[in-house]
């Protein structure tokens, strides 16, 4: 089924294979390049995590969704800020639902580069593909996983939380779907006219990790050190005991979870 809401084009499907894959499929020769298409699956049966990792989803539990767009003006050296504004997206549509308590101090971050965490266990996961036109961005796909009404996780996955978990009772994941694009819909705007600073400004203030110094892991082994900053190609530099800068690309850093 179909619907058109604040000109984002929304399509439902019971199941598809990955609804990053699906709404390709779906939209790819649309001649509509304007809009803002979303497409959402009850389930997937080969949901993508980040680093080839699989991502478990109960049928119809969690909120599974791609967002395909066409931003015009977007340099491909600035293609980690649609990323960042998804995740700045769910983030806040997430602290929405009052799952941060002031007893026990768990907030909800954004882990780089867009992982949303409660604490230490992570809440959402989004997967970015985008297909360039000489140095500017012509299409991108966002492929977004939240952790909604799954009360039991049976996967390998070292840390997965769901909304249910935090809160002991479900949230309408189509409320959520709502709120996530109401927010995404004016970081996309600011995109889209060259201006960065509030994404930035509100995907820093939210980042997992953003003070002190914590414990990394690239290929030369572990070691401890401070975020400095996530540029716009989406690489992150870090600072380590020795005073020495650090910088890393996607896949070349893992962070330790305590």
């Amino acid at each position: 089924m179909s619907a058109c809401n604040n000109n984002i084009n929304i399509i439902r499907v019971a199941e598809t294979d990955s609804t990053s894959r699906e709404i390709v499929r779906v939209f790819e020769c649309s001649r509509v390049r304007e809009d803002i298409s979303v497409l959402v699956a009850d389930y997937q049966t080969a949901g993508r995590g980040q680093q080839g990792n699989s991502w478990e989803s109960e049928r119809g539990k969690n909120l599974l969704f791609s967002v395909m767009l066409w931003p015009r003006g977007v340099a491909v050296k600035r293609q980690f800020r649609l990323s960042q504004a998804m995740a700045v997206a769910v983030c806040e549509a997430i602290k929405e639902l009052r799952v941060e308590s002031p007893e026990s101090r768990v907030q909800v971050c954004i882990k780089w580069p867009n992982d949303i965490y409660y604490g230490e266990k992570k809440l959402s996961g989004t997967i970015i593909e985008t297909t360039w036109a000489g140095d500017m961005v012509e299409r991108c796909v966002l492929g977004v996983g939240i952790n909604v009404n799954q009360q039991v996780f049976c996967s390998d996955a070292p840390n997965p939380i769901s909304l249910f978990q935090i809160l002991g009772h479900e949230v309408d994941r189509d409320e959520l779907l709502s709120d996530v694009l109401h927010r995404f819909v004016p970081l996309y705007k600011y995109l889209m006219a060259g201006d960065d600073d509030e994404i930035v400004r509100r995907y820093i203030s939210y980042l997992f990790r953003r003070a002190g110094l914590h414990r990394y892991c690239d290929a030369d082994g572990e070691f401890e050190a401070e975020i400095v900053d996530v540029a716009a190609d989406g690489h992150l530099t870090l600072r380590d005991t020795e005073g020495r800068e650090r910088c890393y690309y996607f896949k070349e850093l893992k962070f330790e979870i305590y």
